[in-house]
């Protein structure tokens, strides 16, 4: 159904999942669907430790160096193609395995450094950070701190030592959405093998992987389950026969897979015969900082960068003598976009470092769609700011002599953010109800009434102690929503068929959980982080975010109140999806698809299967 960034169901604890893993601490989120904010989880707001930020420096130099040398990224955007030498160069130098030991290959950082290089990646080409971000996130030596001694761990090592790009095969023609894959697991006569067939699209790292975990469906004790397989790509059988061309992220080597009777050991089976590999939380760990790596580097990363455009565009123009920025309205749009990219920088902050005080597990799930959508706001602000400026392409701006912003570029790319690693929407509904079932239902038991809420944080600046009451106050009753909804449905099952209400509630909770993180980051002051020049800016980024939160919370809310009778939007779809009603609002206009396949060879890619020669990374 979406456009997958290599996740697998099985790793990251499928976000459908009925009865997600417990949190091994307090949760910020699950305390919130109870009905309070709590601030003193926050309060003494994280920061990177001084010597890793020192070391993350360093790396974060010589990185930038390698790509301003290596990559040319408006090439790769016309050219759909990350060059081979690129991604040798990545897997040589260790920027696939920055987080693993460096006596396998790897660089030893750590999650807030690899966050950082991933953003800068994505701030020069979103190639290079997806192809980045999916070979560390979601990469095999992901597993290696889960694997017991055994052939599993002794092939992922092997295969990490020697630089293999390595990538996890989970989406299908089908759908994500769907509780079991169509590719199915077959045990062999002899039983000491599977038989993978079946088909994965939209792939990350698909068209260079090396090693590849791949779900599939199997019989387990007679019923059927989701397991993951690792498969070396060179088996027979195994064929990555097209590359996908998105509408942004070009030249990101994401491919269509085909399996046919591929035999993998059974041993290379991830569940199953690896039965310490049961503990679903370390799994969902592992699925939800890799999208973080994924989506919420190059979010951020394109938020930043329209903050420096909009500066050099508002600075250099004048309306009849006046200058842009003396114009309310333009003030308006760079300080919501000032305020975004705080908001983005805060929850993503205590999201990588906050573990020391709370759970920050779901956190990392909430952030995707934090990012990703404020992203998209900030971009899209611009745009219409730089007007067509922004609208046209940095080829066509440098035909003509003008400074060639990328704008247009980041524009295609952040909206694929939406979509990668599972639909925007999808990924509400499915964290609401991941957050309700274990508050409410997963024998928590339905409190009773409201709880204590900890004293708001001390030091905010006035206009901010009202918006922290505010949010208090929206936590309160955003918690005796979620009440009321769990006692009036005993069975789970009658309130998540309501998916635009749970979709609502999750969007609501995402709203308060920014704005928590930055009135928390306020209140610590920012000068310890360098990003502002003390607690007076943060004190006024906060309000200029909370402000926009509290209209996008009124928004919200109007759409859970039961006063107004909903429209019988199933008749009306069904009513289109028969094709018995409405046809006239077709008329005029050609719906035949225009005939592509001239074309397959424009962007780099053959009209049959990838390139001729494996690339040199694989």
């Amino acid at each position: 159904m979406t456009p997958s960034t290599g996740s697998s169901s099985t790793r990251s604890s499928a976000p459908g999942s009925p009865v997600p893993p417990e949190p091994a601490r307090e949760s910020f989120l699950d305390e919130l669907y109870r009905g309070r904010l709590r601030w003193d989880l926050m309060s003494d707001f994280p920061a990177q430790d001084p010597a890793d930020a020192k070391a993350g420096d360093g790396e974060l130099s010589e990185f930038t160096a390698f790509l301003r040398a290596h990559v040319d990224p408006t090439r790769v955007d016309l050219e759909r193609r990350l060059p081979d030498r690129v991604l040798s160069e990545l897997r040589e130098r260790g920027y696939l395995r920055l987080m693993i030991d460096p006596e396998l290959g790897g660089r030893g950082l750590s999650a807030a450094n690899a966050f950082r290089l991933v953003q800068a990646a994505a701030s020069w080409s979103s190639a290079v950070a997806f192809t980045m971000g999916i070979g560390n996130g979601f990469g095999s030596g992901a597993y290696l701190p889960l694997l017991g001694e055994g052939p599993l761990r002794e092939l992922i090592r092997e295969q990490v030592a020697a630089g293999t790009v390595s990538a996890g095969a989970d989406a299908e023609p089908a759908g994500t959405a769907n509780s079991l894959r169509r590719t199915t697991a077959t045990l062999s006569e002899d039983g000491e093998s599977y038989l993978l067939n079946g088909e994965k699209v939209f792939i990350g790292n698909g068209a260079i992987a090396g090693l590849m975990d791949v779900t599939a469906t199997v019989e387990v004790d007679g019923a059927p389950q989701t397991q993951a397989f690792f498969v070396d790509t060179a088996t027979p059988g195994f064929e990555a026969y097209a590359r996908h061309d998105f509408m942004g992220l070009g030249g990101a080597p994401n491919a269509a897979l085909r399996l046919t009777d591929v035999r993998v050991p059974r041993s290379h089976a991830f569940a199953g015969s690896n039965t310490e590999l049961r503990r679903s939380r370390e799994l969902a760990e592992i699925g939800f900082l890799a999208r973080t790596l994924v989506i919420g580097a190059p979010a951020l990363a394109i938020a930043r960068l329209c903050l420096h455009w909009s500066r050099e565009f508002v600075n250099r123009r004048t309306v009849d003598g006046r200058p842009l920025g003396s114009y309310q309205e333009v003030q308006r749009l760079v300080g919501s976009s000032l305020a975004d990219v705080y908001a983005i920088e805060s929850v993503t902050r205590w999201t990588l470092l906050g573990a020391r005080q709370s759970d920050t597990l779901f956190e990392h799930a909430a952030l995707k769609n934090i990012a990703s959508l404020t992203c998209w706001r900030v971009i899209d602000r611009t745009m219409g700011l730089l007007g067509g400026e922004g609208f046209e392409t940095a080829v066509s701006k440098a035909r003509r002599g003008a400074e060639p912003l990328p704008v247009e570029r980041f524009f295609r790319d952040a909206r694929g953010l939406r979509v990668a690693g599972g639909v925007d929407f999808l990924l509400d509904k499915f964290a609401a109800q991941g957050r309700l079932t274990s508050c409410y239902y997963a024998g928590a038991g339905v409190p009773a009434g409201p709880v204590p809420v900890p004293a708001q944080p001390a030091g905010l600046s006035t206009r901010n102690r009202e918006h922290a009451r505010f949010a208090t106050a929206q936590a309160a009753e955003f918690g005796a929503v979620c009440r009321e909804l769990a006692q009036r449905h005993a069975d789970p099952a009658d309130l998540f068929v309501q998916e635009h209400l749970l979709i609502t509630l999750g969007r609501i909770a995402n709203e308060l959980l920014s704005v928590a993180a930055v009135l928390a980051r306020s209140a610590a002051g920012a000068a310890d982080d360098g990003e502002t020049d003390g607690e007076a800016d943060a004190a006024l980024l906060a309000d200029l975010h909370c402000t926009g939160a509290r209209h996008r919370l009124a928004a919200l809310w109007s759409q859970l109140d039961r006063r107004t009778a909903e429209p019988d939007w199933a008749a009306a779809c069904a009513g289109w999806l028969d094709g018995g009603r409405w046809g006239p609002l077709l008329d005029g206009v050609i719906t035949t698809a225009p005939d592509a396949g001239p074309y397959l060879t424009v962007s780099g890619a053959p009209a049959q299967g990838l390139d001729g020669e494996a690339p040199t990374a694989r």
